[in-house]
């Protein structure tokens, strides 16, 4: 009888692998020095910008809405208020009519300022009154400042 060879030899896969981790750990650190050394370099030639003239700043429109109801300032005029209805709920529909009787653009910044106590239900219902009257520019601001601001 002839002797059979045996089919199993063992790889030695150690220095395969530690090659694998020297080309990972390689690439890794190339790959981060190339994103912090990217610099945007703009070459082309600015043409001269025409001088602006000079405008006003633009006019603030704060509507303050509280547990008396809706008070709007609008420029250096006076302070609008809006009160309450007889069964104590905010009149929406007579502050988009105010709103619409100031003839403002569509991009007049409006500050809407809740009281804490105001549910947020009635501080939606005034910012709804603001985009039915065309004004979608609105911002969320703290009481204190608004009436700071009326001088209340």
């Amino acid at each position: 009888m002839s002797a059979k060879k045996n089919p199993v030899v063992d790889l030695n896969l150690v220095p395969m692998i530690d090659l694998f981790i020297v080309c990972v750990t390689f690439l890794l650190m190339t790959a981060v020095w190339t994103q912090t050394g990217r610099i945007q370099v703009d070459q082309s030639v600015q043409k001269p910008q025409p001088k602006q003239e000079q405008t006003e700043p633009p006019k603030r429109l704060t509507i303050m809405v509280d547990a008396k109801g809706y008070m709007v300032k609008y420029a250096e005029n006076q302070p609008y208020s809006i009160a309450k209805a007889g069964d104590g709920s905010y009149m929406p529909d007579k502050l988009g009519e105010h709103l619409k009787e100031l003839e403002l653009s569509k991009d007049q910044k409006v500050i809407v300022a809740p009281d804490d106590r105001i549910p947020y239900k009635d501080m939606i219902t005034a910012m709804d009154a603001c985009m039915m009257a065309g004004l979608e520019n609105l911002v969320v601001a703290d009481i204190d400042a608004a009436r700071n601001e009326m001088g209340m």
